[in-house]
């Protein structure tokens, strides 16, 4: 998932900490030959040049669900099937290795090229549909003529979320942070009275911000579009974050943002599509779905936003003194 995975565990004994290390790194790499798009025969690469229905494995079945409700709840601004959009940009090899080789030479391209789904143009699609059925309870799926996923937006918080539990209800580990590149769940009580989140600041070239997130139990999530950046061919900077109304890049003023909940899935997908939306849709879409969430990001003018619990803002958010601020509806 190209991304560090930092374990804490408050144990008995060292050696059951040490076991459940080693569990949750075997869980994260399976996931990832599973998810991945960049391996050519993971079940995601499988699923995408498949043609008509095709039996998937558990996971995939309970990813898939979940994405689907989340494609509802964001308005269709959380949208899985960006991944031709993802390629044309550049990102068509691990974010590590843009730019080292030559565009239409990756394995990523080379299994696409003689796809059924290339010859449906993208514009034909409604972006709000999910562009995919399940044969309900069977794990069969059909995707649509032209439809390719990449289901990186949500897997990691899925994967994070999902070993926190079992470690929680079956190795009975009483407390413990699973943090994925800033997919972070938490539960149990640590050494202190609460978990202490740092929130690294991508504008750390224009000042000196430190500020951090309180949590007794939950989740955190953050998004932006700082750190996947890369140089397209012409010098113009294009990112991650792929706005599914135009399959560009979003062109927004929100650099960063972390959502707090109790589900790290729900957190990322609410902190992704704040960036994609912009700071005034954003608002405007958080009040529409009343969502409870606190919400925290930071446009490129190096203002803050905040929406949340407005009584809680000193306690959960020392540190941060926000610009503009809006209570929950």
């Amino acid at each position: 998932m190209n991304t560090d995975v930092e374990v804490q565990l408050v144990t008995a004994r060292r050696e059951e900490a040490e076991h459940a290390a080693v569990l949750v790194k075997n869980w994260f790499e399976t996931q990832e030959q599973r998810f991945s798009r960049f391996i050519t025969n993971s079940e995601l690469n499988r699923l995408n040049r498949s043609v008509g229905w095709m039996s998937v494995s558990a996971a995939m079945d309970e990813v898939l669900s979940l994405a689907y409700g989340y494609i509802g709840q964001t308005e269709g601004i959380f949208q899985p099937g960006i991944s031709r959009a993802l390629r044309e940009q550049g990102y068509d090899v691990s974010f590590e290795q843009i730019g080292q080789y030559e565009r239409g030479k990756t394995q990523s391209s080379q299994h696409t090229s003689t796809s059924i789904a290339s010859l449906i143009p993208v514009e034909e699609r409604d972006y709000t549909c999910p562009g995919w059925m399940h044969r309900e309870g069977s794990r069969m799926v059909h995707l649509d003529p032209g439809l390719e996923l990449d289901l990186g937006g949500i897997v990691k918080g899925w994967a994070t979320e999902r070993i926190a539990d079992w470690l929680k209800s079956t190795l009975h580990i009483p407390a413990g942070m699973i943090n994925a590149g800033g997919d972070i769940q938490v539960w149990g009580t640590p050494a202190s009275t609460a978990w202490t989140v740092y929130i690294k600041d991508p504008l750390l070239d224009k000042r000196n911000l430190i500020g951090n997130i309180q949590l007794g139990t939950g989740a955190v999530a953050t998004s932006g579009i700082a750190r996947r950046q890369w140089q397209r061919a012409d010098g113009s900077l294009c990112h991650h974050l792929i706005d599914p109304r135009t399959m560009e890049p979003a062109d927004t003023d929100v650099v960063q943002c972390t959502a707090v909940g109790q589900h790290v899935s729900q957190c990322e997908i609410i902190a992704k599509t704040v960036c994609i939306l912009g700071s005034a849709e954003a608002i405007g879409w958080l009040n529409r779905h009343y969502d409870r969430h606190d919400v925290l990001w930071i446009t490129r003018e190096g203002k803050f936003w905040f929406r949340g619990d407005m009584d809680a803002l000193e306690e959960r958010w020392p540190g941060f003194e926000p610009d503009h601020c809006f209570s929950f509806i």
